[in-house]
């Protein structure tokens, strides 16, 4: 199974954002931060585009800026942005029904996913981008 990480990347970006400050940066440079590809950042910045955290500007001058400030960005919204509402596992849409292992996981795994997923919410809605920020700092 290939693991996720978006998110992680997604925070990184806003801190980079937020530790250059209020002049902004390029995709170029967190693409450096990153160590990947300008192309990938642009593709999750437009996503935290579409959440509104942060604001792009193109052209010569352009470049990308938080929306607000560092205390009033949590994890959950950053989450929220790149990876949607979906929550962190999901069943697997085709399985053989005529199998009783295969018919029953549906209940018992979505009570599972569905308490995992409010712990993951609680615990980014509870993590500033500032409370990540000071590490750096």
């Amino acid at each position: 199974m290939a693991i996720n990480s978006r998110m992680a990347s997604a925070a990184h970006i806003m801190c980079f954002i937020a530790y250059i400050g209020g002049e902004g940066t390029n995709s170029e440079a967190i693409a450096r931060s990153l160590k990947t590809n300008p192309v990938v950042v642009r593709k999750i910045l437009k996503s935290l585009q579409n959440e509104g955290l942060v604001v792009m500007r193109q052209g010569r001058n352009g470049g990308v800026s938080l929306s607000r400030v560092p205390e009033e960005i949590t994890l959950g919204d950053i989450y929220r942005a790149v990876e949607g509402e979906g929550g962190v596992f999901a069943l697997r849409e085709a399985v053989n029904l005529r199998c009783v292992v295969a018919r029953c996981m549906g209940d018992s795994l979505t009570a599972v996913f569905r308490s995992v997923d409010d712990a993951v919410q609680q615990t980014f809605q509870q993590t500033t981008l500032a409370t990540l920020l000071r590490a750096v700092r």
